[in-house]
């Protein structure tokens, strides 16, 4: 009796969960996640803060005005102008946020649902493509990041990879002595020749900066790739690949705001075509938030 009111509870939850994700599905959901994209990782200026959540609190109230291109096309005006002032210093999610704030914006301009639906999908997809082959070729034309040298850079200077670093098993004094030798440069009573300064060559960073290139570099090119083809079965693999992406990639890397954005495109592309799929993509902008955690700052500490 027991094992059947357990089979019975189980059953009675997994229908729960999944008549909610439909409602999520069926809701105006890439507009909310857009809306929290832009609210919790937008521009840091004040003036793009404040229209955000506004907008986002103005939605809570009304959530009709989610619906609205005026909503959109303030927000996207505002995130162009911050964009163009803060060009030098914005990240590569940042312009790609402000593109994705036009595309809602336009979306939203016909009556139709399944109209602006396709529009958002057709424009996932292509930006998703972009992204991944755009960024592929750049890597494949850059001498030093298929040779594995701009990770070691990486793992030896940023600080934010030094975490990961200690966790691959790299020795953290040759950080500590690397950056060391980097502050050199910017010392006016230190000479060094030709402006240049040799790093401590180790066998483990090098193996551990090329298995990350050349996950990094596949992947995208994969992921890319299979979106092209516009098949059910290339689409599954691509979202495959890109979930198992963000999952991973943004662990070590901190570049959050980029993986979320990420997780936005893929469930708009999916979101009416696989429950499963776009269960699995809102999971991932909640392992994206949870690896805010400062599990590095616990790493280092020990």
């Amino acid at each position: 009796m027991t094992g059947v009111t357990a089979t019975v509870g189980s059953a009675s939850l997994a229908a729960r969960l999944s008549q909610t994700l439909a409602e999520i599905r069926k809701a105006d959901s890439v507009a909310y996640l857009t809306l929290f994209l832009v609210a919790v990782f937008g521009f840091t200026s004040w003036y793009f803060a404040l229209a955000g959540q506004l907008a986002l609190l103005a939605v809570l109230l009304v959530p009709s005005l989610a619906k609205r291109p005026a909503l959109w096309g303030l927000l996207a005006i505002v995130g162009s102008i911050t964009l163009v002032l803060e060009r030098d210093l914005a990240d590569n999610h940042k312009y790609l946020l402000c593109y994705w704030l036009w595309v809602m914006c336009l979306a939203h301009i016909p009556d139709g649902r399944e109209q602006r639906d396709e529009i958002i999908r057709f424009n996932a997809r292509f930006f998703l493509i972009f992204i991944f082959l755009g960024a592929a070729v750049q890597k494949f034309v850059s001498s030093s990041y298929m040779s594995g040298a701009m990770f070691e850079l990486e793992l030896l200077l940023d600080g934010r990879f030094q975490a990961f670093a200690q966790l691959t098993g790299m020795d953290a004094g040759l950080g500590v002595e690397s950056v060391r030798r980097l502050l050199l440069l910017s010392n006016p009573y230190v000479q060094v020749v030709d402006s240049k300064i040799m790093l401590l060559p180790d066998d483990r960073v090098h193996l551990v900066a090329n298995l990350i290139t050349l996950y990094d570099f596949y992947v995208q090119v994969a992921i890319g790739v299979l979106l092209l083809f516009r098949r059910a079965a290339t689409d599954i693999a691509a979202n495959v690949l890109l979930l198992f992406f963000i999952f991973t990639t943004y662990i070590p890397a901190p570049v959050l705001g980029f993986g979320f954005t990420l997780s936005v495109l893929g469930y708009a592309l999916v979101k009416e075509r696989s429950q499963w799929l776009s269960a699995l993509y809102l999971l991932s902008t909640v392992a994206v938030l949870f690896y805010q955690i400062p599990w590095r700052d616990w790493v280092l500490g020990t």
